[in-house]
């Protein structure tokens, strides 16, 4: 997910706002990004959000669920590989 949407937790809201932002939860973080957001894995349950660094891991798992191993430092994830989660 992208930080722009983990505000509200969905991103139905900037879909709403901004045709661009597509249909599917890829095409709006890519295009949120675009203008300037951060790649965040978000955590639904507990509604919290953790920045990713570096941001280019998390490129092409956008709009995925994921598992990700890295290190945390408050709320940025260090990471050290991202997959699909199972």
């Amino acid at each position: 997910m992208d930080d722009m949407c983990a505000k509200s937790g969905s991103h139905t809201e900037m879909q709403k706002m901004m045709k661009s932002m597509g249909n599917d939860a890829k095409t709006c973080t890519v295009e949120c990004v675009k203008l300037g957001g951060k790649y965040v894995l978000y955590d639904g349950a507990s509604k919290t959000s953790y920045q990713l660094d570096p941001q280019d891991k998390a490129k092409d798992f956008a709009g995925q669920k994921v598992k990700v191993t890295g290190t945390s430092d408050g709320g940025v994830i260090h990471v050290k590989s991202i997959e699909p989660a199972s």
